[in-house]
């Protein structure tokens, strides 16, 4: 039994080391650099891929034989970004916002060039947007926290997302153009705030400020959406809610705030 318990924690270090060696490698890795990592023979490494595999936590890249992370790995990382991030002293200021500004507000996190929706406070009273649920968020350049993210990028990544990102027109009002795009994100960086009125749905408006870590960095937002009609009447209620808020959002990330 002894012995059957030590080959099975040796098994289980084996595809973890598979799993780190992948997620340490951007382009990806062929069975024959796994081996050489874990340090196991090619049929060794061949059984603990195909693991992982099945389960989603790898894919293999067509065409090739590389191997990259696959998506349950992303479920992960949004099930830790709710942990950390949605704490219950954190959810109980969403709250509290959501009931003053009476309108749902929104908690994401961004995490490697991804917005990731962390937590969602609303009611049957103020409820959501409904294309919006806990996960990977899209169309950046059209949300307001979508903005945000894309305004904390270093200068060299934001000129890869730029060039690497269809923006489709998903109303009349989105801007698509790259000039039109990186002319919006200087504002974004300039007032810290991020606001689209109609260009993620027609007649929604949407305004974010951002969630700090203890060095400053941006690392995600709080966010609301109302009516444009809305936004329009109470812009400067929404933006001062939303800015408190994200404040003390931060304040419990670097744990300066009582809980």
């Amino acid at each position: 039994m002894e012995q059957e318990g030590r080959s099975g924690a040796q098994s289980v270090e084996r595809v973890l080391g598979v799993l780190e060696a992948i997620a340490a490698s951007p382009a990806g890795l062929e069975i024959g650099d796994i081996a050489d990592v874990v340090g196991v023979s090619t049929s060794t490494a061949y059984r603990l891929v195909g693991v992982l595999h099945r389960q989603g936590y790898v894919r293999r890249q067509a065409p090739g034989h590389r191997y990259l992370l696959g998506s349950t790995v992303g479920l992960l990382g949004i099930a830790l970004q709710q942990q950390v991030l949605a704490t219950p002293a954190v959810q109980r200021l969403l709250n509290a916002a959501r009931d003053e500004l009476r309108a749902p507000v929104y908690l994401t996190a961004f995490q490697g060039g991804e917005v990731v929706v962390s937590h969602i406070s609303d009611s049957p009273e103020h409820p959501r947007i409904g294309q919006l649920h806990v996960g990977f968020a899209e169309a950046n350049h059209a949300t307001a926290f979508g903005k945000l993210m894309l305004a904390s990028m270093d200068p060299g990544d934001l000129d890869d997302a730029l060039e690497s990102t269809e923006r489709r027109a998903l109303t009349r009002h989105s801007i698509t153009s790259t000039s039109g795009l990186r002319g919006e994100l200087a504002r974004v960086r300039r007032e810290q705030l991020a606001i689209e009125v109609e260009e993620y749905m027609p007649l929604l408006a949407c305004i974010a400020a951002p969630v700090r870590s203890a060095r400053g960095s941006t690392v995600g937002a709080v966010s609301v959406s109302v009516s444009a009609d809305e936004f329009r009447s109470r812009a400067d209620e929404l933006e001062r809610v939303v800015r408190r808020t994200a404040w003390h959002v931060s304040s419990q990330r670097d744990g300066s705030h009582p809980s």
